[in-house]
């Protein structure tokens, strides 16, 4: 594992408006057999971030304040249950593109998906994290 700067940029577009947030952590990053694994802490908002990509899926595992586990492949919907301060929702991830790039210092993911609740469309998000 090495010490890395971590940006997230966050983009959730909804029927209303536009939601974007960019933010910067300091986290780990390693490199085992096909996997590259990003890991860091939020603690303003007390979460925890584990970040798998392999063979072009990424799994994204939150843990604190909120909790879920979301997977991005573009082969398949991915179904989970999301728990936030104000409860649970069982939520339905479209990934519509999902590309990893190894850097020379590092990694780029990005991610766009959608987000369904009971069939009907939340929002159409943007997710991107560049670790080096």
């Amino acid at each position: 594992m090495k010490d890395i700067n971590i940006k997230v940029y966050d983009k959730q577009t909804y029927e209303t408006h536009d939601d974007t947030k960019e933010t910067e952590f300091q986290g780990q990053l390693a490199f085992r057999n096909e996997s590259v694994y990003i890991t860091y802490k939020d603690d303003e908002m007390s979460v925890s971030t584990i970040i798998k990509t392999k063979n072009g899926i990424v799994s994204v595992k939150r843990q604190g304040a909120l909790k879920g586990n979301l997977e991005f492949d573009t082969e398949k919907p991915h179904t989970t249950i999301y728990y936030t301060p104000y409860g649970e929702m069982e939520i339905q991830i479209i990934t519509k593109k999902c590309e990893v790039y190894i850097l020379e210092k590092g990694i780029k993911i990005y991610i766009e998906y959608k987000i369904l609740m009971q069939g009907k469309l939340i929002s159409d998000n943007i997710y991107m994290i560049v670790a080096n």
